[in-house]
């Protein structure tokens, strides 16, 4: 087994871009790196080192145990379920988790407070894990509106979080095109609520949009941690990629074999209604 140093971890940092004042969100397997020197403190310290002061470090705490009734079973020091570091980060002093049942985050540093502040408080949006993990007020939008950078810690891309943000921005956007109209409610009673009623959604595969920004040329910065593969990936970069796919129709990573003919109809039915409109 791999020994890794914070050292190690700093240098594996900096060699992905990670600088000074960075908002960074890191989706995370502790035990892929090997034997880490310190534990789980070394691993947030070296990153607290590399981004500084007035930076700021966030982890996701999603709640994915009995996903179905987690609004019912949810409280601020609810266990997260995305592994080791998640847990110790949210618990370390300093920390600010965000009041959300299903997809939370826990931050430190200087944005810190106004990333958790709000969570589906005051703007929702509409969606199939319910109408406040992604809403226009969550730590994901803010995220994505500072264009924080992704650390994929010894996970592979089919953990990035951010894909459902780009899924609740586009079907909001479909849903306000037709908002004047009769139909606009049939419309949005066809997609997929929140372990209420069956219906269709836009779901992202993530690898394959990974794949196609490679095809593209577009690089990703990707080194190794001990016995980790560690990638970084500007937010907005992903996001505004992903919702570039959906307005040209390019659907690789999204929609057809993946969402089901079902939402492709759905599209159809929508493009109509706007051109009739």
């Amino acid at each position: 087994m791999t020994t890794v140093t914070k050292e190690t971890i700093i240098t594996t940092l900096k060699d992905l871009g990670i600088q000074k004042g960075d908002i960074v969100l890191v989706h995370s397997s502790f035990k892929s790196m090997g034997y880490v020197e310190g534990g789980a403190e070394t691993v947030i310290s070296a990153f607290l080192n590399v981004i500084g002061e007035g930076g700021t470090l966030v982890f996701p705490t999603l709640v994915q145990q009995d996903f179905g009734n987690a609004y019912e079973t949810w409280h601020m020091d609810k266990q997260s379920d995305v592994g080791y570091l998640t847990n110790y980060f949210r618990k370390r002093e300093g920390s600010i988790r965000s009041d959300q049942a299903t997809h939370s985050v826990a931050a430190c540093g200087k944005y810190a407070a106004y990333l958790t502040e709000t969570h589906g408080h005051t703007h929702k949006r509409f969606g199939n894990m319910g109408d406040t993990p992604f809403s226009a007020d969550s730590p994901w939008e803010k995220m994505y509106q500072m264009d924080a950078k992704t650390v994929l810690l010894g996970v592979d891309e089919r953990k990035i979080t951010f894909r459902h943000l780009a899924e609740y921005q586009y079907i909001e956007e479909c849903l306000e095109s037709i908002k004047h109209l009769p139909e606009h409610d049939e419309m949005k009673d066809r997609l997929e609520h929140f372990y209420h009623t069956p219906g269709v959604w836009p779901n992202v595969y993530s690898v394959r949009v990974f794949n196609e920004m490679r095809k593209e040329g577009i690089q990703i910065p990707q080194v190794s941690c001990g016995d980790a593969t560690v990638t970084c990936i500007s937010t907005k970069l992903f996001v505004d990629y992903i919702m570039n796919m959906f307005h040209t129709g390019n659907r690789e990573a999204i929609g057809g074999p993946i969402a089901g003919e079902g939402f492709i109809e759905w599209e159809n039915d929508l493009k109509k209604l706007q051109e009739g409109n």
